[in-house]
């Protein structure tokens, strides 16, 4: 072990001249197009050692040590003084090998410069805030790809180990104010497509002097009818082509005719939303029914003031379904009450859903009687909870209404199942059955009846006992709905969270009843789009409810070798009903370089989309759950992609453990995807409420959320912070300022912590504020505004979630940090919790997610020692010649049906 760790050579990016260069100085440097580095002579392309790392039996970070950057073009003898390293950073982009330096790093390229989407190559980080300007291709957060330089073959690809795919989310929120174009082609016949492949018009189609439009996906010309003809100059350009967004934008929309309704002969209808209210004993012993009531007042009064021609409907149950008839001609609700669980049916048609607007008084009169109910008629409560037959009735009451167009539920439960279709009372976690999926007839049924009526189910569990989550959230799985569980819900703890929750799931509508469809050059097809909808299979997957957080995975085949040089497109066409009832598509565009030489594939790597599809892919193939072998199977990919760029682009003779720029903290991400509570060993659990839950957020988090949950940013509040640090950039408050990364860089491990510190830490869905009883008195006096004198760190409290606003420094630049976070993932609330060693009882299981880089509870190796490992196997791969030469790779490889291009 001591000659291995010894062999590993070390960069100083810490002291070398080029780590000398300052990130943050008058003179911003702009992001290069290229980015990539060299070091010394080994022609590597890209490649960085990775710093020493010390024996187990000591192991502690050493400064980064090495030798200056070497230009690109330039001889191997001549090197680069500091000046002229600052004067090339446009040909260079220096990162770290941590992850917490490198997002930090990453910030400060984009605070004076934009993001040009025909210019520069591989996007900033997801967890970088910054300005995108479209030029012809989509913002990158809305839609990206794992490699810009595209392997010609499946060969080449086969010898990289990394996917060729593409992560979209069509509808998350790009640059400040940025509106999407609208054309509205719904009076005419739609909007121009190729007569063959049926793509959408985009900035690449072209035209000729005989009125056709030549596509760029299978280069079929197609002829211009009179709405979408224009002359052309001498220059083959259209007479209206500044005035065309679809010919300048890569993310536009079309107003679309009738004929791409979802039921013909039928017109379009508003949104429409059931709310499914858990009124059982438990659910009111812990008063999350009370919660859940103040969350549908607030999400209706929303409703009523942001999406006024939604329709809303209020279903309560215990061991019986509650309907209500909230017409607004009624002075009070009437109530109505069903017994049969077995063959459900609605006793009213008229006043079942209701626009707010016009019944908000018997709205809330319903309110108040559920509230009565819960707090007086504790007699009148019952054990029993028919959960499945009331989504049922539901479900039977969105596809009456609507005509089977579709619609949204939003529910909540607090026990698991025991009457009715659906009854779960003889499920138990006994960790016999080693699968995470749904083994239950009803629940896959009615997946598949919300799916064919677009119906999509958020649920809201707040049971400390095992629900089995893997039946009863099947249906949201299946409907690309939201699960989220609240373990030991306590209502003064969880309150405010679930109200906020719950309105995200309202605010967060886009629209509903939408089909996505990927197009691509022709030599590329699709293998797999990872969706529950579809099975994880090439067809075009149905979307009930579209929300600004819908993310898909996809992955590309190879039908024919591509055209070098040549530009390879994409586009994702995602036909909808918006929530006011009008039918649109969305089109986003986006396009690589195919390159016959691996030394170029690597250098434009998109790491971040690697990783969310790598974790989609083990997601979606877990089968009997042996997590031990899934870790082991993770590992081996990882040393793969290494030897092969080790063997093939490298070229280093040395011992180094050396990783490609592109790629230089995915052995970080997948460590800690390793840890996650999902991935925990199953000997005594296997479908535990945690797990099940860690297991349904990958499905529901965007790419953004997936970075910080599988490696949380740690900040410091007790550091020397400069004027501008944790202050916006910008007069929009979306660039957050960093200045001082050497001392905001805070790894995710128990020695980088100080005994005393204050660290803001976020996981992608919380905020924690951690401290302890050695913390300075006074910081916690600015910051939260209590007094040392009179207030015990471990009486200290949060109100509502959220920091307290006070008038000093420390706290305006805490809630800054809190906003950027916020605008990251795209919540307008996440919880402030406070994390105290020896006080909060959440402690040692929050701090075992966090702390990812330090060997966890199920033994698995710090990240140090992960390296040793990794590095000892590509060693030995090397020694026996054990990659894929270029000239042997294979076609399309499986290892146990899991990994398909990896």
């Amino acid at each position: 072990m001591e000659n291995l760790t010894s062999s590993v050579s070390s960069l100083a990016l810490g002291d070398s001249e080029s780590s000398k260069i300052p990130l943050s100085t008058s003179k911003k440097y702009k992001r290069p197009n290229r980015a990539y580095h060299t070091f010394e002579s080994s022609g590597s392309g890209g490649a960085t050692s990775l710093p020493q790392l010390e024996s187990p039996a000591g192991i502690h970070p050493t400064k980064l040590g090495g030798s200056q950057p070497q230009l690109f073009g330039a001889s191997n003898e001549n090197f680069v003084s500091q000046e002229a390293a600052l004067s090339m950073q446009d040909q260079q982009r220096i990162t770290s090998h941590y992850v917490s330096t490198q997002r930090l790093e990453d910030q400060q390229q984009y605070l004076k410069r934009s993001f040009l989407t025909s210019q520069d190559s591989v996007p900033p980080l997801a967890t970088t805030q910054f300005y995108c300007v479209d030029q012809g291709s989509s913002d990158p957060r809305q839609m990206c790809l794992t490699m810009y330089n595209i392997p010609k073959n499946e060969q080449l690809r086969s010898a990289t180990k990394l996917p060729m795919g593409a992560v979209l989310q069509p509808f998350t929120d790009s640059t400040p104010n940025a509106i999407v174009d609208l054309i509205d082609t719904s009076t005419t016949n739609g909007p121009l497509r190729c007569r063959r492949c049926k793509a959408y018009v985009n900035p690449a189609f072209s035209f000729t002097f005989d009125s056709n439009a030549v596509c760029n996906f299978c280069q079929i010309s197609t002829p211009l009818d009179e709405n979408h003809y224009a002359p052309l100059n001498p220059n083959g350009l259209r007479s209206d082509f500044d005035q065309r967004p679809d010919l300048l934008k890569g993310t536009v929309e079309f107003r679309v005719p009738e004929k791409y309704n979802p039921v013909k002969g039928i017109p379009n209808v508003p949104l429409h939303y059931v709310f499914l209210i858990d009124i059982s004993t438990l659910a009111n012993e812990n008063k999350s029914s009370l919660a859940t009531i103040e969350g549908v007042r607030t999400c209706i009064e929303y409703i009523c003031t942001n999406q006024p021609n939604c329709k809303i409907a209020i279903i309560a149950y215990d061991k019986h379904i509650r309907f209500f008839n909230l017409r607004p001609e009624l002075m009070q609700a009437q109530e109505y009450i069903v017994s049969e669980l077995h063959d459900v049916f609605l006793p009213i048609y008229n006043g079942l859903f209701v626009t707010p607007a016009d019944s908000m008084h018997v709205i809330q009169d319903t309110l108040c009687k559920l509230t009565a109910y819960i707090e007086d008629g504790k007699f009148s409560h019952c054990f029993e909870a028919c959960y499945g037959s009331a989504l049922d009735a539901a479900r039977i009451a969105l596809d009456t209404v609507t005509a089977g167009q579709g619609g949204k539920i939003i529910a909540t439960l607090s026990t698991k199942p025991t009457i009715g279709v659906g009854n779960l009372s003889v499920k138990t976690d006994n960790a016999l059955k080693k699968t995470l999926n749904c083994d239950n007839d009803f629940y896959k049924k009615i997946g598949k009846e919300l799916l064919n009526s677009s119906v999509s189910v958020d649920l809201f569990c707040t049971s400390s006992a095992f629900v089995d989550m893997t039946s009863v959230g099947h249906p949201t799985l299946v409907s690309s709905g939201y699960l989220k569980y609240y373990p030991n819900f306590h209502i003064d703890k969880d309150e405010f969270t679930l109200v906020n929750d719950m309105l995200h799931s309202v605010s967060n509508c886009i629209g509903y009843n939408a089909q996505l469809k990927v197009r691509c050059s022709a030599g590329l097809s699709i293998y797999n789009y990872y969706s529950a909808s579809n099975g994880y299979s090439d067809r075009e997957p149905r979307i009930p409810v579209l929300h600004k957080d819908f993310t898909m995975n996809v992955l590309f085949k190879y039908t024919e070798q591509l055209p070098v040089s040549k530009n390879i497109h994409f586009q994702a066409a995602l036909l909808y009903t918006d929530i006011d009832g009008v039918r649109k598509v969305r089109t986003l565009n986006v396009s690589g370089a195919a390159n016959d030489s691996i030394h170029e594939v690597f250098k434009f790597v998109n790491q971040d989309a690697v990783v969310s599809i790598i974790i989609q892919d083990v997601i979606s193939t877990l089968g009997n759950c042996n997590f031990v072998n899934i870790r082991k199977l993770i590992d081996d990919k990882l040393s793969d992609i290494l030897t092969q760029y080790r063997a093939l682009v490298s070229g280093s003779s040395s011992s180094q453990l050396v990783l490609p720029d592109s790629l230089k903290t995915l052995p970080a991400y997948l460590l800690a995807f390793e840890k996650t509570e999902m991935m925990k060993n199953n000997n005594k659990s296997t479908q535990g409420n945690s797990r099940v839950s860690d297991f349904f957020l990958y499905h529901n988090f965007n790419i953004t959320q997936i970075m910080f949950k599988l490696y949380p940013q740690i900040l410091p509040l007790h550091e020397l912070l400069g004027e501008t640090d944790f202050m916006f950039y910008d007069e929009n408050d979306e660039l957050l300022q960093t200045d001082s990364v050497s001392n905001l860089s805070v790894r995710a491990t128990r020695s980088a912590l100080i005994d005393g510190g204050c660290y803001l830490i976020f996981d992608g869905q919380t905020v924690y504020l951690w401290f302890n009883e050695n913390t300075n008195q006074f910081l916690l006096r600015d910051l939260l505004g209590v007094e040392p004198d009179t207030t015990k760190f471990d009486a200290i409290t949060l109100f509502g979630g959220s920091l307290p606003e006070a008038d000093t420094e420390i706290n305006m630049k805490a809630r800054n940090l809190i906003k950027n976070w916020r605008q990251l993932v795209g919540r307008s609330y996440v919880p402030v919790i406070p994390l105290r060693p020896h006080v909060d009882s959440y402690y040692a299981h929050v701090m075992g997610a966090v702390l990812c880089e330090d060997k966890s509870i199920e033994m698995i190796e710090s990240y140090e020692n992960y390296l040793v490992s990794i590095h000892r196997t590509i060693k030995e791969k090397l020694k026996n010649e054990d990659f894929v030469k270029l000239n042997n790779s294979k076609d399309h490889e499986h290892f146990s049906q899991k990994f398909i291009q990896f």
